[in-house]
Formats: structure tokens, sequence, C-alpha cells
């Protein structure tokens, strides 16, 4: 990266460069050391500028889908804490819009009380299940991502004139699975109590705890408030709290300003522009990766009763921050930072360091390769036989990680076969 225009940097070389600059301003020995890791790290360390901002909710908002499927989730919730005919008053009413677009907008608390708000997305969706969430930079249009249900969708940087393909596979937490499982909720809804105006709206709110939605224990004490509005039987604003890793945990994620109604379908198209470069999936070659996640995923068992990270996506900030916690590292431990003195990794502040690096690559798997698949909550150390981690490499082949943290390439077959065991 060194010597090359800022305009000409990669995803990953930008995101790099941001960690860095995000860490050194804490403006300690520990921050600087993590800087220089940083630059010369292979992927994104845990803590980025644009995480706070806009890389936060790549992670947690992928497609925009958070918002239409929370807003669904929350209000079946509601639904069913309410009097039986107001199902048919909320459910007519979403279906007669046939779609909405909202903005998302970064809520952080401000002084003496205050909210600070940053306006950092538009988010698109159809009922049919098309996803769109187009993110702002200094409020210019930065980086747009499209899904649509059943295919590859479509990560668009517009500030490099670049482009990705998405995986159909690709870790949208907040997609998969949900949808069909929204109508077997039967939790109760927390009112919260007097109603509030909103945007000149009168509306009454509720809280739902998330994992009781969306059956993802990645977020175990996050909450969703929302409120309706009674009169039309529609959202006006969903708040996600609690969804933020460290040291974002008071940020709340908020949706707001709906405006109900059929979206343009030229919204969702998938087809990437004509004058835009693809971007390589990764520089790294599948057998650097592959060693990367054994180390992280040894080096976690390790201190975790010989079990591996035990979530359906593993985040490489918090899963890195529940390696500290596990290792009973302290807050200026150095992490996130790949080092090749290997005597350094036999420390523990560098086996904490290269092990909480390794594990942030089964994020990038699971966000960006094809077919990422990580089974952690149900595959241990002893199951040799059983598929941990796999994706898809570039000629159609499958790289396989076992329970043992053995490894092979396998032919699509080959992997039904085995994972039909």
């Amino acid at each position: 990266m060194w010597g090359e225009p800022m305009s000409d940097l990669d995803d990953e070389q930008l995101d790099r460069l941001e960690s860095a600059h995000a860490v050194f301003a804490r403006a300690d020995g520990a921050a600087r050391a993590r800087l220089l890791a940083a630059l010369a790290a292979d992927v994104p360390p845990a803590t980025f500028v644009r995480k706070s901002r806009i890389e936060l909710m790549k992670r947690y908002a992928p497609g925009g889908a958070i918002a239409a499927t929370v807003l669904i989730a929350a209000c079946i919730a509601w639904i069913l804490s309410q009097p039986p005919h107001l199902f048919a008053q909320v459910a007519g009413a979403m279906s007669r819009a046939q779609g909405f677009r909202c903005d998302m907008i970064q809520v952080s608390p401000g002084y003496n009380n205050t909210e600070n708000a940053e306006l950092v997305a538009h988010v698109f969706w159809n009922p049919s299940g098309e996803e769109r969430l187009d993110h702002l930079q200094d409020d210019r249009l930065d980086e747009s991502l499209i899904f649509r249900p059943g295919q590859n969708g479509l990560r668009i940087s517009h500030g490099n004139r670049q482009f990705r393909i998405a995986p159909k596979s690709s870790s949208r937490e907040y997609s998969i699975g949900l949808f069909g499982g929204l109508g077997n909720y039967r939790g109760k809804a927390e009112p919260i109590p007097g109603a509030k105006e909103i945007r000149g709206v009168k509306a009454e709110g509720f809280t739902v705890p998330w994992p009781t939605i969306v059956g993802d224990d990645t977020h175990p004490d996050a909450k969703v408030q929302v409120w309706i509005d009674r009169a039309t039987s529609l959202p006006v604003r969903v708040d996600l709290v609690g969804m933020a890793p460290a040291p974002h945990t008071n940020v709340v994620m908020r949706f707001e300003d709906f405006r109900w109604g059929p979206q343009d379908p030229a919204l969702f198209d998938i087809t990437p522009p004509a004058d835009y470069a693809k971007m390589p999936t990764s520089h790294i070659k599948a057998d650097q990766i592959t060693q990367y996640l054994k180390d992280g995923l040894a080096i976690f068992a390790k201190y975790n009763d010989g079990k591996y990270p035990a979530v359906k996506y593993v985040y490489g900030d918090q899963q890195g921050e529940a390696l500290r916690s596990l290792m009973k590292m302290p807050r200026e431990a150095q992490g996130w930072a790949l080092n090749d003195d290997l005597e350094w990794r036999k420390t523990k502040e560098g086996e904490f360091a290269y092990g909480s690096y390794c594990l942030s690559w089964i994020n990038s798997l699971q966000r960006d390769f094809p077919e990422a698949v990580y089974n952690g909550k149900t595959v241990t150390p002893r199951d040799a036989g059983k598929v941990l981690v796999r994706w898809q490499l570039d000629d159609g082949d499958y790289r396989v990680i076992f329970g043992d943290l053995t490894s092979a390439t396998v032919p699509a077959d080959r992997l039904r076969e085995i994972e039909g065991r």
C-alpha cells in the first residue's frame, strides 16, 4: 500500500489504515504498537473508524435486511401481545405498503445527556426479499450493498469505482432463516411507558429481546425498541440497542423516517456497473488462510475448555474480546496483530495478539467467500470427521477444516458425502 494514492486503496487496505488511526488516537504505547501491526496485517483488525460509523453497519445491516426483518419480527411480537384484532390492522397496513425506504442513523451519547445523531445510510426493501443499503460518507454515497433472494448479491464501492460479488451464502445474519421463523414467535413485548411524539406522530413503544426474535445468540443482551403509529399501525422508529461491540456498546442504530410504498426495481439490479473494476476476494492464498484459521481456533479452544466459539457468526472483534477475557489479558494488551516472530507468539501477549488476529479471518470468509460455513456451535475438537469450517475455492473445489483441525481440499460431491454423514 505504500506510495499508492489514497483514492486507489482497496477495501482491505483502507480498513487497515483506518483501524490503525482509530487505535493510534488513544495515544499510548500499546496503541502505537498496534498501529504498526495493523498496517502490516493482511485483514483489518477489530476496531475501525468506519466501523463506528459505516463499517459497523456493514456488519450489522448487510443488504438492509436488518431493518426489514427486525421491523417485521418486532411487529409480530407487538401484535401477539395486543388484542387479536390489532393483528389484522398491522399485517394489513404492512401488506398494503408493499415495501419501504428509511434512514439509518447512528446515535451516540452527547454532552449533558444529549444525543449525537448521524445519518449513515439509506435502506430500501421490498416484500419479495430484495434489499439495498446505501452507506454514506461525508453525506456522499460511499458504498452500496444489494441482495436478492436465492442469488449472489453485489457490493459496490463508489469511491474507487470497484465492485465485489457478494455470495448468496455470505453472512447476512438478519436474513438467513428469519422469515420462516417469524410466524412461530410467541414471545411477549414489554411496553415502554408513555407515548412519544416522533416526527410529528404520536407513537407507542415496546421492547423485545433480540435473541428471541431471530434465534441468534451472538448478541444475547441486545434489544429491539419499536415505536408504532397507532393511527396507521405502521412503525415510525426502530432502535437496535446493545448490538455494537466494545468499545461502542452505548451506540444505538436507529431506523427512522419510513417512507412506505413500492420501491423502484432498478434499485435492486445486481448487474455490476460496466465501468467499475472487480475487487479480488483476497490476495492471501488458501493455504495461508487455512493456517490462520487453525491457529486461531486452536488458541481459543486452549483457553475455553477445549471448545471453539459457539456462535453462528465469528466476528473478529467480538471473539477477540472473548479471547481476551478467557486469557485474562488486560485492556491495554495488543490484539489483532500479525507478527512473524515465532518466539514472540509463544509469549502470552503474542499468543493473544496472533490468536485474535487469526479469528478475524473467519468473519472475512463468512462475509466475502462463496459457500463459507462455520459450525462451531455443534462441532468440537473431538469431531474428527465433521466439518468445522469450509469455503469454496476459485476452481470450484472446497477447502475443509475438520473438528480436529485437520484439513483437506475436496470436490463438491465429496463435500456433500462428508456433510451428509
